[in-house]
């Protein structure tokens, strides 16, 4: 299998204990890339939209958390409507 699809969660956390965002998102990946394109759930509105747009310009370093599993990503891209781009942060 050399691609397959997932629902995930989206997070952006301020500290360790206070996460801002938290957005459904059904992720694409490629084999062993290490890249995701995350397609967002549901649509956001204008407003949320702007915040996202925000905090990927701020700091573009989230949480993708899978049903038992999270792994680092950095936004690389941001359409501004429903798609990003993830790259996986190397671990240390």
């Amino acid at each position: 299998m050399d691609r397959y699809e997932k629902a995930a969660l989206l997070e952006w956390w301020a500290n360790p204990s206070t996460c801002l965002v938290r957005i459904p998102v059904r992720v694409t990946a490629t084999a062993s890339t290490g890249e995701w394109e995350a397609l967002l759930s549901s649509p956001l509105d204008h407003g949320v939209r702007d915040d996202l747009k925000q905090l990927v310009d701020a700091d573009p370093c989230f949480t993708l958390r899978f049903d038992t599993s999270a792994v680092e990503v950095q936004a690389e891209g941001f359409d501004g409507l429903d798609h990003l781009q993830l790259v996986a942060v190397p671990g240390p």
